[in-house]
This record gives C-alpha cells, sequence and structure tokens, in this order.
C-alpha cells in the first residue's frame, strides 16, 4: 500500500492505463450508515475505487469475508475521516485494484457501525456473497429459528465467525506471479480541504 501527496496523484492518473475506470462510492449519504452502492461488481485490475465520506466521521477499513467487523491484518485503511455539519466540500480516500480476481471487503470500523451494517464488498461472488458477508456482520448469520409442527426452536450464537479464508493479501508491491490481491493506496486533494478535524462531531 502506498500512500502519494496530491501532487504525484495527478501524475500517477495521467500514466494510469487508458482503460482503468474510476468507480465512486459515497460514505454516509444524508447522514446514514452505508456505503453507496454497498458492493462493486466487475471491477477489473488497474481500476481505482474512490471513497467520499460526506457526513459524520467513518473509515473505510479492509476486512475478510468469514470476520467482517475486524480489521484484516495487513489490509489497507482509510483511517477516521471527520466531516463537518456544515461541509460545503468533502474528503475522498482512493485505492487502486492491482489484481481483481479475488473479492475485497470493507467495513466502518466507528464504534457499532459495523454491526449496524456499514459494509462494502468489491466483486463477490456466488460462492461468497454480500448479503452473507452483511449477514455475519450483524449477526443475522448466527441466529437460526426453526419450526416443527407448531413448536419453535432457535439458536442464538455469538456473531463469531467461521473460519473460511478468502485467500487474499494485501502488499505494496505485488509479488510476481502469486497471483495474490495487492492494493496501493491514495489520499485525494480534497482529503485536507474538505475536513474540519477540530469540529466537534454527533457520531
Amino acid at each position: 500500500m502506498h500512500f502519494f501527496p496530491s501532487a504525484v496523484l495527478a501524475v500517477s492518473a495521467l500514466v494510469s492505463v487508458a482503460s482503468a475506470t474510476n468507480h465512486s462510492v459515497t460514505i454516509g449519504q444524508d447522514s446514514k450508515l452505508t456505503f453507496e452502492p454497498n458492493t462493486l461488481t466487475g471491477v477489473q485490475s488497474g481500476d481505482f475505487v474512490s471513497f467520499k465520506f460526506v457526513s459524520k466521521n467513518h473509515t473505510v477499513t479492509q476486512s475478510t469475508f468469514a470476520a467482517p467487523c475486524i480489521a484484516k491484518d495487513g489490509g489497507v485503511n482509510s483511517g477516521y475521516t471527520p466531516v463537518a455539519a456544515d461541509a460545503t466540500a468533502f474528503p475522498e480516500w482512493t485505492i487502486q485494484i492491482d489484481n481483481a480476481s479475488t473479492p475485497l471487503w470493507f467495513f466502518c470500523e466507528q464504534g457499532a457501525h459495523c454491526k449496524a451494517g456499514m459494509v462494502f464488498a468489491i466483486n463477490p461472488t456466488a460462492d461468497k456473497s454480500f448479503a452473507t458477508f452483511l449477514a455475519t456482520a450483524t449477526g443475522a448469520a448466527s441466529n437460526t429459528t426453526t419450526t416443527t409442527n407448531g413448536t419453535t426452536t432457535g439458536t442464538t450464537g455469538t456473531g463469531s465467525t467461521t473460519t473460511t479464508s478468502d485467500n487474499t493479501t494485501t502488499s505494496g508491491t505485488p509479488a510476481a506471479g502469486s497471483g495474490a490481491l495487492t492494493l496501493s493506496a491514495r489520499t485525494a486533494s480534497s482529503l485536507l480541504a474538505g475536513v474540519g478535524i477540530a469540529v466537534a462531531l454527533v457520531l
């Protein structure tokens, strides 16, 4: 993962692969605990994903399919990004996808936002769907109810997840021929311009 100053970003964008697409995601629209959209599909290697923070104080933190609300060791993280209630310019944080062969999973690590469903995925699959990822995050996947002959029984889990690995790795430099998914991250120029750090925010 690499962070670049805005001047370098402009040059980097110009020399990027011509076919690269920039995908936009809005965080906290209408002060809700949401990523909009909450999934992106069809993202290709070399594409950019830009996250715009428009309210409150959120993060974009990489996790795993098995543990949606736990930061992935070595994964990318925007850090907490506060936005003043009267802001007219909004900070953005962008990642570039170096290898899109494996799904990517993210959440907001502010308080209980993740358990409230504030999660996001890039290229989820049928086997590892966003619906399952969301259910695990909110605890719905660990709650089951069965009705037999008019009698209802149920079990309530603790929110623990399976040990299924998503076989993704994150590093600053892709390993040649490894097939591992890698990310590079950059900070948009509006990250500093649009943020009132000293303003007290309501979470």
